[in-house]
């Protein structure tokens, strides 16, 4: 695959800035499931917390920055020989805020010039989403287009408050491959459902995706939930690890290893302009401590992401009003590290999450809609 192939297209969509420049992204990941298929119980996993893919990165391609001068101060138990998130923090999101440790961690890569990237994946808004983009290309309604991000986090909220039906109904229709003797009834499930769930919703909204999910009923075909491995809804996550590697090419790109990833870069490599290209590659994390110190990043966001998937908006500010002096000043750090990672360019953060996520998440940092 071309390492161009997608990369302008998302940078002009997106207006990510500071692409071409030169950096060195350390990788970890949690919640790291490989693949996500329908069973009858719902998905092939007990608990379907958000994949995240994260780490810390710098400018430049080498680092003079002392990582011994911040493992001292962690003062770890001599028998830990590899960092990991568990040594510092444990528990919940709002216990780990709680951690000396992680306040540390935090604390000097801000003061050492470091930033964070992330992908966020919340892995039933995924599954989910080709249903609306299948019936926004059979319309092609303009305003069906401007919102469709809207429908997809309205439809979202409504699968997961009835996830176990809604699961069971797409495992029955064989999605992501409704065949075309099947397309109606699934479609016609679909209005059902909407129009007995979205008082979940506030009743314009609720009114715009009944509406909207009717259009349905009379498309001839549905494009993007036709056709594929029936329910298979995640295959591998290749794709999510390339996605840094083409937005910011000329950077070096340091992943722990995953052997799965390893295997399927090696059977389709990247290129450029037709010459073999590599810009990436897997070790193991004890030899280096940039990705240790990657794997307590993903880990923590980990459960950040997940905190704010499953609480509701009123409980995420009682959370916030009932923070001790230490967990918010251990969210100032993690703030500001947001902030200025953002600001040096918004590619390094990812997110394929609902907007009531995004909702929650900015009112809990930032205390802004």
């Amino acid at each position: 695959m071309d390492i161009n192939d997608h990369r302008d297209m998302a940078i002009r969509f997106n207006h990510i800035q500071n692409t071409d420049d030169i950096y060195t992204f350390y990788y970890d990941e949690t919640n790291n499931i490989r693949k996500l298929y329908l069973t009858e119980s719902g998905f092939n996993v007990d608990q379907a917390d958000n994949f995240v893919l994260a780490g810390i990165m710098h400018k430049g391609l080498s680092c003079q920055k002392d990582f011994s001068a911040l493992f001292d101060r962690l003062k770890l138990q001599k028998s830990i020989k590899e960092l990991k998130l568990k040594h510092v923090a444990k528990g919940s999101f709002l216990d780990m805020l709680k951690s000396e440790g992680l306040h540390t961690i935090l604390k000097w890569l801000l003061d050492n010039e470091f930033y964070i990237h992330y992908f966020n994946l919340n892995l039933l808004y995924w599954s989910i989403v080709d249903i609306i983009d299948s019936i926004i290309d059979g319309t092609k309604n303009p305003f069906y287009v401007m919102n469709h991000m809207l429908l997809k986090s309205d439809l979202y909220e409504l699968a997961n408050g009835k996830q176990h039906e809604f699961l069971e109904k797409l495992r029955y229709f064989n999605y992501p491959d409704v065949t075309e003797n099947q397309a109606s009834a699934f479609c016609e499930w679909l209005v059902s459902f909407v129009d007995e769930n979205n008082v979940a919703l506030p009743n314009d909204r609720a009114e715009i995706l009944s509406e909207f999910v009717k259009e349905s009923v009379i498309m001839d075909e549905l494009p993007f939930i036709s056709g594929f491995h029936g329910r298979e809804l995640i295959s591998n996550f290749m794709v999510f690890y390339l996605q840094k590697l083409y937005l910011f090419k000329n950077s070096k790109h340091i992943f722990d290893e995953e052997h799965s990833i390893e295997e399927l870069l090696k059977i389709d490599p990247l290129t450029e302009n037709g010459k073999p290209f590599k810009n990436y590659e897997f070790i193991k994390s004890h030899d280096l401590k940039a990705v240790q110190i990657s794997d307590v990043i993903a880990g923590l966001l980990g459960k950040y992401f997940t905190y704010f998937k499953n609480v509701s908006f009123l409980q995420v500010k009682l959370d916030k009003e009932s923070l001790s002096a230490q967990q918010l000043d251990t969210l100032g750090v993690l703030r500001r590290l947001i902030d200025v990672s953002d600001d040096l360019s918004s590619g390094l953060f990812i997110t394929v999450v609902s907007e009531r996520e995004h909702t929650k998440r900015n009112w809990f940092l930032h205390k802004v809609p």
